[in-house]
């Protein structure tokens, strides 16, 4: 990998997401830039102290694994000028504090960070304790779904790999046999679920050509919820998934998959944009 980027805010979080980047960035042996922006529209003496401070508490953290760089500007927009310029191969940020309604109508920079970004996005939610240990892939069937699993399986070599997609019966079951407990019939479910299986073991070969073995699971229910759930329940320390929806500059346009995970992180969440060729 030619590298990866950290990005701080200098919060308790950010200190999470630089221990699980030091870790990824040894075990790959690759390089890390660790990336904290002052905001410029501080008063200048203030800013610069800030800057002074942040890269040498970033330094002293860094232990000597990753270069530090501090910048002035907008934190998104140079965070994202950064990822673009850079061609980093993963981005690492830490979970973000909810503002409510600030969030709903300005975004995050996370939210923001993630939408926009040509790299993959690496969200990490808690300290690090170990390196990952069981893998979750959530697919729609889109190329950028397998995209997000080979790299999820590259950060965790020999961890195992469920490749999962969650649906819904449509219409609640109306066109169905149904019995007491409102359940539809094996029959209609096989029928229903036919097409999935096969998208899914299709995904299952690509990804074993490429010496990534995964089983695969159907979930019932909505997105959201039926993959928190299955991460419980499974022991999931990194969930994948590509980055579907509307793109650009507007924040709640973001694929409501995405979206809704970065609001309740159930485990560290990989998102990827999709593979983007990249300029010689």
């Amino acid at each position: 990998m030619p590298g990866i980027l950290m990005t701080s805010d200098l919060s308790e979080r950010s200190g999470q997401a630089l221990g699980r980047a030091r870790q990824l960035a040894a075990a790959l042996g690759t390089d890390l830039e660790i990336l904290h922006v002052v905001d410029d529209t501080l008063p200048s003496r203030i800013a610069e102290e800030t800057a002074q401070a942040a890269h040498e508490l970033l330094t002293r953290d860094a232990a000597g694994e990753g270069r530090v760089e501090v910048t002035f500007g907008h934190p998104w927009r140079r965070v994202v000028d950064r990822i673009h310029r850079g061609r980093f191969d993963l981005v690492v940020m830490g979970a973000h504090r909810d503002r409510g309604i600030v969030d709903l109508f300005r975004g995050s920079v996370l939210h923001r960070c993630v939408q926009m970004s040509d790299a993959p996005v690496l969200v990490v939610s808690g300290r690090p304790a170990a390196p990952y240990g069981r893998i979750m892939v959530g697919t729609g069937f889109a190329r950028r779904d397998t995209d997000a699993a080979r790299l999820a399986a590259r950060l965790a070599p020999g961890a195992p790999v469920r490749m999962v997609h969650a649906y819904r019966v449509p219409f609640g079951g109306f066109g169905y046999r149904m019995d007491d407990t409102g359940d539809i019939t094996k029959r209609d479910r096989d029928e229903l679920e036919e097409p999935m299986r096969f998208q899914m073991e299709q995904m299952r070969r690509r990804l074993s050509q490429d010496g990534v073995e995964a089983d695969c699971a159907l979930l019932e229910g909505r997105t959201v919820p039926a993959l928190i759930s299955a991460v419980a329940r499974d022991g999931i320390d990194l969930l994948a998934i590509g980055r579907h929806g509307a793109e650009g500059h507007v924040p709640m346009t973001m694929g409501r998959v995405a979206s809704e995970l970065l609001a309740c992180l159930p485990c560290d969440l990989l998102v990827h944009p999709g593979h983007l060729p990249r300029e010689a």
